[in-house]
């Protein structure tokens, strides 16, 4: 059911196709840099290149293609790409730095817990090891929107 579903709409297809080649980019780029696989970095968020910018991208221009720049339909899905990525550089990028902030503080409190009060027994409590990787710099959203091209160009030419 789910192969039919996905054989019979291409702008789910390359989307697809598109945020599976980014998680899988982000993966071997971990593995090239850290000498470890981390299954982790095929489905999360943030890195390079940006996964949401590569599906809204594919999905737009194969709109843009089957029904032209004029429609309704590309308006939608470019509107949609647009949204994606100025979120995902501005919203969920300052989010991450959040994190990372207060991961940062939460670590100098846990080392230097003998001088806080109760001996910082109200850190148990508290939820450590918040996501940094939330957002997207510009260059990683950039290179997101380039593979998101370069999938719906190639499906473009290998599906029609």
């Amino acid at each position: 059911m789910v192969l039919r579903f996905l054989s019979y709409n291409y702008l789910i297809t390359i989307g697809i196709i598109s945020w599976m080649t980014a998680q899988l980019i982000k993966s071997v780029i971990f593995l090239c840099r850290n000498k470890r696989i981390d299954f982790k970095t095929l489905s999360g968020s943030g890195g390079m290149p940006s996964a949401h910018s590569a599906l809204v991208c594919s999905v737009a221009v194969g709109t843009a293609h089957e029904y032209g720049f004029a429609s309704p339909y590309f308006s939608l899905a470019f509107t949609l790409a647009v949204i994606v990525m100025y979120d995902a550089m501005g919203v969920r990028r300052a989010a991450g730095q959040q994190a990372k902030a207060i991961n940062a503080i939460e670590e100098y409190l846990r080392d230097n817990k003998h001088s806080l009060p109760d001996e910082g027994k109200y850190l148990r409590d508290t939820v450590s090891g918040l996501n940094e990787s939330l957002g997207h710099s510009p260059a990683e959203v950039f290179a997101g929107v380039v593979l998101g091209v370069c999938v719906a160009v190639v499906s473009i030419i290998w599906f029609h």
